[in-house]
Protein backbone atom coordinates (compact mmCIF):
# COMPACT_ATOMS: atom_id res chain seq x y z
CA UNK A 1 0.00 0.00 0.00
CA UNK A 2 1.38 3.09 -0.75
CA UNK A 3 1.59 5.89 1.64
CA UNK A 4 2.21 9.50 1.62
CA UNK A 5 2.17 12.72 3.77
CA UNK A 6 1.18 16.43 3.89
CA UNK A 7 2.70 18.93 5.99
CA UNK A 8 0.69 22.92 5.60
CA UNK A 9 1.13 26.06 7.17
CA UNK A 10 4.93 25.54 8.37
CA UNK A 11 5.18 29.37 8.77
CA UNK A 12 8.79 29.23 9.22
CA UNK A 13 9.00 27.34 12.53
CA UNK A 14 11.66 25.37 11.65
CA UNK A 15 11.87 22.96 15.14
CA UNK A 16 8.61 21.70 14.33
CA UNK A 17 9.40 20.77 10.25
CA UNK A 18 12.98 18.83 11.24
CA UNK A 19 10.95 16.77 14.25
CA UNK A 20 7.61 16.53 11.76
CA UNK A 21 10.43 15.40 9.05
CA UNK A 22 12.35 13.37 11.40
CA UNK A 23 8.26 11.22 12.50
CA UNK A 24 7.44 11.18 8.71
CA UNK A 25 11.36 9.48 8.33
CA UNK A 26 9.93 6.53 10.71
CA UNK A 27 7.44 5.63 8.24
CA UNK A 28 7.10 3.60 4.89
CA UNK A 29 6.08 7.25 2.84
CA UNK A 30 6.65 7.01 -1.11
CA UNK A 31 5.88 10.98 -1.15
CA UNK A 32 5.73 14.49 0.89
CA UNK A 33 3.60 17.00 -0.55
CA UNK A 34 3.29 20.72 1.08
CA UNK A 35 -0.11 22.99 1.40
CA UNK A 36 1.63 25.90 1.06
CA UNK A 37 2.44 29.11 3.76
CA UNK A 38 6.06 27.49 4.15
CA UNK A 39 6.90 31.26 5.50
CA UNK A 40 5.39 34.19 7.66
CA UNK A 41 5.04 34.52 11.19
CA UNK A 42 7.72 32.24 12.20
CA UNK A 43 11.82 32.92 12.60
CA UNK A 44 13.25 30.34 10.25
CA UNK A 45 11.95 31.44 6.82
CA UNK A 46 14.94 30.84 4.89
CA UNK A 47 15.82 27.43 6.59
CA UNK A 48 12.24 25.79 6.34
CA UNK A 49 12.37 27.39 2.18
CA UNK A 50 15.37 25.04 1.71
CA UNK A 51 13.74 22.07 3.30
CA UNK A 52 10.46 22.24 2.09
CA UNK A 53 12.78 22.12 -2.00
CA UNK A 54 14.54 19.22 -0.39
CA UNK A 55 11.65 16.74 0.49
CA UNK A 56 8.65 18.29 -0.56
CA UNK A 57 7.38 16.71 -4.14
CA UNK A 58 6.02 19.84 -4.75
CA UNK A 59 4.05 22.50 -2.45
CA UNK A 60 1.06 25.08 -3.32
CA UNK A 61 1.14 28.37 -2.73
CA UNK A 62 -0.12 29.88 0.21
CA UNK A 63 -1.33 33.49 1.43
CA UNK A 64 2.02 34.47 3.15
CA UNK A 65 3.76 33.45 0.23
CA UNK A 66 1.85 35.57 -1.96
CA UNK A 67 1.80 38.36 0.32
CA UNK A 68 5.61 38.29 0.57
CA UNK A 69 6.19 37.86 -3.03
CA UNK A 70 2.95 41.15 -3.52
CA UNK A 71 1.20 42.95 -1.07
CA UNK A 72 0.10 41.98 2.33
CA UNK A 73 -4.07 42.52 1.69
CA UNK A 74 -6.68 41.57 4.31
CA UNK A 75 -3.52 40.82 6.92
CA UNK A 76 -3.62 42.68 10.63
CA UNK A 77 -0.90 44.64 11.50
CA UNK A 78 1.10 41.85 13.24
CA UNK A 79 0.45 39.65 10.26
CA UNK A 80 1.73 42.66 7.87
CA UNK A 81 5.00 43.43 10.24
CA UNK A 82 5.83 39.55 10.05
CA UNK A 83 5.48 39.44 5.94
CA UNK A 84 7.62 42.73 6.37
CA UNK A 85 10.01 40.94 8.69
CA UNK A 86 10.24 38.14 6.57
CA UNK A 87 10.77 39.83 2.72
CA UNK A 88 13.50 41.10 4.54
CA UNK A 89 15.28 37.97 5.67
CA UNK A 90 15.09 35.99 2.22
CA UNK A 91 16.56 39.82 1.05
CA UNK A 92 19.24 39.92 4.11
CA UNK A 93 22.67 41.06 1.81
CA UNK A 94 24.86 38.86 3.72
CA UNK A 95 23.09 35.95 2.57
CA UNK A 96 24.48 34.88 -1.32
CA UNK A 97 22.93 36.43 -3.97
CA UNK A 98 22.34 33.43 -6.15
CA UNK A 99 20.99 31.90 -2.83
CA UNK A 100 18.84 34.45 -2.23
CA UNK A 101 17.35 34.58 -5.95
CA UNK A 102 17.30 31.11 -5.33
CA UNK A 103 14.06 31.88 -2.69
CA UNK A 104 12.60 33.51 -4.81
CA UNK A 105 12.58 31.41 -7.71
CA UNK A 106 11.32 28.66 -5.38
CA UNK A 107 8.37 30.90 -4.14
CA UNK A 108 7.22 32.01 -8.24
CA UNK A 109 6.53 28.41 -9.03
CA UNK A 110 4.84 27.27 -6.61
CA UNK A 111 0.91 26.23 -7.83
CA UNK A 112 -2.36 27.17 -6.48
CA UNK A 113 -3.73 23.85 -7.11
CA UNK A 114 -2.51 20.45 -8.09
CA UNK A 115 -4.11 17.27 -8.71
CA UNK A 116 -3.04 13.44 -8.59
CA UNK A 117 -4.67 10.33 -8.71
CA UNK A 118 -6.51 10.63 -12.55
CA UNK A 119 -7.84 13.39 -10.14
CA UNK A 120 -9.20 11.69 -7.28
CA UNK A 121 -7.32 14.15 -5.32
CA UNK A 122 -6.99 18.06 -5.34
CA UNK A 123 -4.40 19.70 -3.18
CA UNK A 124 -5.18 23.82 -2.28
CA UNK A 125 -4.10 26.05 0.09
CA UNK A 126 -7.29 27.37 1.22
CA UNK A 127 -10.57 26.36 -0.90
CA UNK A 128 -10.71 25.06 -4.31
CA UNK A 129 -13.07 28.32 -4.89
CA UNK A 130 -10.63 30.93 -3.77
CA UNK A 131 -7.44 29.03 -3.58
CA UNK A 132 -4.78 31.04 -1.54
CA UNK A 133 -7.73 33.21 0.26
CA UNK A 134 -10.97 31.47 1.21
CA UNK A 135 -10.85 29.70 5.41
CA UNK A 136 -13.31 26.59 6.22
CA UNK A 137 -13.42 26.72 9.47
CA UNK A 138 -15.52 24.24 11.35
CA UNK A 139 -18.65 26.41 11.99
CA UNK A 140 -19.14 26.25 8.36
CA UNK A 141 -20.99 23.29 8.38
CA UNK A 142 -23.62 25.29 9.75
CA UNK A 143 -23.29 27.23 6.14
CA UNK A 144 -24.83 24.90 3.79
CA UNK A 145 -24.78 27.21 1.28
CA UNK A 146 -21.24 28.16 1.17
CA UNK A 147 -20.11 24.04 2.35
CA UNK A 148 -22.28 22.57 -1.04
CA UNK A 149 -20.19 25.46 -3.69
CA UNK A 150 -17.27 24.45 -2.31
CA UNK A 151 -17.89 20.41 -2.80
CA UNK A 152 -19.05 21.20 -5.98
CA UNK A 153 -15.38 21.68 -6.52
CA UNK A 154 -13.96 18.73 -5.20
CA UNK A 155 -13.80 15.66 -7.12
CA UNK A 156 -13.79 13.55 -4.31
CA UNK A 157 -11.06 14.12 -1.93
CA UNK A 158 -9.73 17.96 -1.48
CA UNK A 159 -6.93 18.47 1.15
CA UNK A 160 -6.40 22.08 2.65
CA UNK A 161 -4.60 24.20 4.71
CA UNK A 162 -5.08 27.51 6.16
CA UNK A 163 -7.43 27.50 9.15
CA UNK A 164 -4.30 25.99 11.12
CA UNK A 165 -7.20 23.45 12.09
CA UNK A 166 -6.82 19.59 11.67
CA UNK A 167 -9.71 17.65 10.54
CA UNK A 168 -12.33 16.55 8.02
CA UNK A 169 -15.81 17.73 6.55
CA UNK A 170 -18.03 15.30 4.90
CA UNK A 171 -20.69 16.65 2.26
CA UNK A 172 -23.30 13.87 2.66
CA UNK A 173 -24.58 15.39 6.05
CA UNK A 174 -22.31 18.10 5.97
CA UNK A 175 -20.01 17.58 9.52
CA UNK A 176 -16.94 18.50 10.73
CA UNK A 177 -14.87 15.77 12.46
CA UNK A 178 -11.89 16.63 14.68
CA UNK A 179 -9.28 13.63 14.77
CA UNK A 180 -9.89 13.39 18.59
CA UNK A 181 -13.53 12.03 17.37
CA UNK A 182 -12.11 9.70 15.49
CA UNK A 183 -10.47 5.99 16.30
CA UNK A 184 -6.62 6.39 16.65
CA UNK A 185 -6.90 9.68 14.86
CA UNK A 186 -7.69 7.80 11.67
CA UNK A 187 -10.67 8.41 9.20
CA UNK A 188 -11.61 6.13 6.17
CA UNK A 189 -13.11 7.60 2.77
CA UNK A 190 -16.16 6.91 2.32
CA UNK A 191 -16.83 5.29 -0.80
CA UNK A 192 -19.44 7.68 -2.43
CA UNK A 193 -19.76 11.04 -0.87
CA UNK A 194 -17.03 13.27 -1.23
CA UNK A 195 -14.92 14.60 1.72
CA UNK A 196 -12.99 17.92 2.26
CA UNK A 197 -9.25 17.12 4.87
CA UNK A 198 -7.50 20.14 6.91
CA UNK A 199 -4.40 18.71 7.46
CA UNK A 200 -3.78 21.58 9.97
CA UNK A 201 -0.42 23.04 10.92
CA UNK A 202 3.10 22.40 11.32
CA UNK A 203 4.58 25.55 12.54
CA UNK A 204 1.12 27.02 14.06
CA UNK A 205 -1.72 25.08 15.11
CA UNK A 206 -5.07 26.59 16.62
CA UNK A 207 -7.13 23.98 17.66
CA UNK A 208 -5.85 24.11 21.48
CA UNK A 209 -2.80 21.64 20.93
CA UNK A 210 0.60 23.14 20.83
CA UNK A 211 2.04 20.00 18.99
CA UNK A 212 3.07 19.84 15.64
CA UNK A 213 0.04 18.31 13.01
CA UNK A 214 0.63 16.49 9.59
CA UNK A 215 -1.09 13.74 8.01
CA UNK A 216 -0.75 10.20 5.94
CA UNK A 217 -3.13 8.94 3.64
CA UNK A 218 -3.57 5.98 0.94
CA UNK A 219 -6.20 5.72 -1.48
CA UNK A 220 -8.60 4.10 1.31
CA UNK A 221 -7.70 6.63 4.44
CA UNK A 222 -5.81 9.73 6.08
CA UNK A 223 -5.02 9.41 9.56
CA UNK A 224 -3.61 12.27 11.51
CA UNK A 225 -0.33 12.62 13.39
CA UNK A 226 0.92 15.36 16.05
CA UNK A 227 4.53 15.48 17.13
CA UNK A 228 5.85 17.25 20.37
CA UNK A 229 8.71 19.81 19.40
CA UNK A 230 10.79 22.60 21.19
CA UNK A 231 8.34 24.94 21.55
CA UNK A 232 10.90 27.00 24.20
CA UNK A 233 13.62 27.40 21.18
CA UNK A 234 10.71 28.70 18.76
CA UNK A 235 9.64 31.34 21.30
CA UNK A 236 12.89 32.69 22.22
CA UNK A 237 13.96 33.36 18.27
CA UNK A 238 10.60 34.96 17.92
CA UNK A 239 11.57 37.17 21.07
CA UNK A 240 14.96 38.13 19.25
CA UNK A 241 14.49 38.11 15.89
CA UNK A 242 14.08 41.97 16.66
CA UNK A 243 10.71 42.60 14.12
CA UNK A 244 8.27 39.66 14.83
CA UNK A 245 5.64 40.36 17.48
CA UNK A 246 5.25 38.94 20.99
CA UNK A 247 2.11 37.83 20.28
CA UNK A 248 3.43 35.26 17.67
CA UNK A 249 5.72 33.87 20.45
CA UNK A 250 2.50 33.53 22.98
CA UNK A 251 0.13 32.07 21.00
CA UNK A 252 2.32 28.42 19.89
CA UNK A 253 2.57 27.96 23.55
CA UNK A 254 -1.05 27.50 23.47
CA UNK A 255 -2.00 26.17 20.38
CA UNK A 256 -4.62 29.13 19.21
Amino acid sequence: MTVFAIVSDIHANLEAFERVLEDIATKDIQDIFCLGDIIGYGPNPRECLELAQKYCRFSMIGNHEEAVMMIAEDFNDRARQAVEWTRNQLNDKTVPREQRREYWNYLDKLQKMEMLEKGRFLFVHGSPRVPTKEYIMPRDVQDAGKMRAIFEMVPQVCFVGHSHVPGVYTEQDLRYIHPRQMKESKFEFPSESKIIINAGSVGQPRDQDPRACYITFTEEWVQFHRVFYNVSAVVEKIQNSGGLPQYLADRLREGK
